[in-house]
């Protein structure tokens, strides 16, 4: 057998040692939450659960992709009895194992978990799609689960000005401490990617104004404002999507 890699697996590999070193410095600088932890960052993280566990039973065997710190684990074990968190980071699981510890953690590269086949009822995550090549991930899970088994992913949309700006602009994408390779996507290249990698039932909806800075007192005026955005052609520009799928 051949010991000499493809370029595509080449690039993969660098990038996964990409995402290693990220993980590594944003424990190191306590940047993990990201804006979660803020009033309105709450509000939103408490959005993303409530959309990931609508419809999914709660004895359902589910898949986190990127679990990080565990933070949106933490809210997923509200719903889930049975969570397997992954990750490329060992230092991000590592404060996961703390925060969360009623799910299993393992070292794990999200394009390509290392499971048999129809694993899992659900494979979802937060804000981790766009930090991998999709296509190759979306492939890889179809198989994972089980028939009539639930993908569920909020994620950045490119679509909305800031974030275009912030992933396409190296020192803005720095500043806000972005990994090297993370970009995103609109919703209809999401919708193809999934219907290529097989899924059906696909919903991707353009969702949410409400920034994670927003001082407390005004988040009630920015979810009034919200709520009649979200009835208007600008909903097509709001900051994250729903993703919604599958498998048949």
């Amino acid at each position: 057998m051949s010991n000499t890699m493809t370029a595509e697996e080449s690039s993969r590999l660098q990038r996964l040692q990409r995402e290693v070193a990220h993980g590594a410095t944003t424990t190191a600088v306590h940047q993990a939450e990201f804006g979660w932890d803020s009033p309105a960052g709450i509000i939103r993280r408490q959005r993303r659960i409530d959309f990931i566990c609508n419809g999914i039973p709660r004895d359902a065997k589910v898949l986190e992709v990127g679990a990080g710190t565990g933070l949106q684990t933490a809210g997923l074990l509200q719903h889930f009895s049975n969570i397997v968190g992954i990750d490329i980071s060992p230092e991000l699981l590592e404060v996961a194992r703390k925060r969360a510890p009623g799910a299993e953690y393992l070292v794990m590269d999200a394009h390509a978990p290392s499971y048999p086949k129809e694993s899992f009822d659900a494979i979802v995550g937060v804000s981790i799609l766009h930090h991998l090549d999709w296509d190759l991930a979306l492939q890889n899970y179809y198989p994972l689960l089980r028939p009539g088994g639930f993908l569920r992913f909020s994620e950045p949309n490119l679509l909305n000005p800031q974030i275009f700006l912030q992933k396409n602009i190296p020192f803005i994408k720095r500043m806000v401490g972005d990994s090297p390779d993370e970009y995103a996507f609109t919703p209809g290249q999401i919708r193809r990617s999934l219907a290529q990698a097989g899924f059906t039932q696909i919903d991707v909806q353009p969702y949410e104004f409400l920034h994670p800075g927003t001082p407390e007192r005004w988040i009630p005026a920015v979810i009034r404002l919200e709520s009649f955005l979200m009835r208007t052609p600008l909903r097509s520009i709001g900051g994250s999507l729903l993703i919604g799928a599958r498998r048949a």
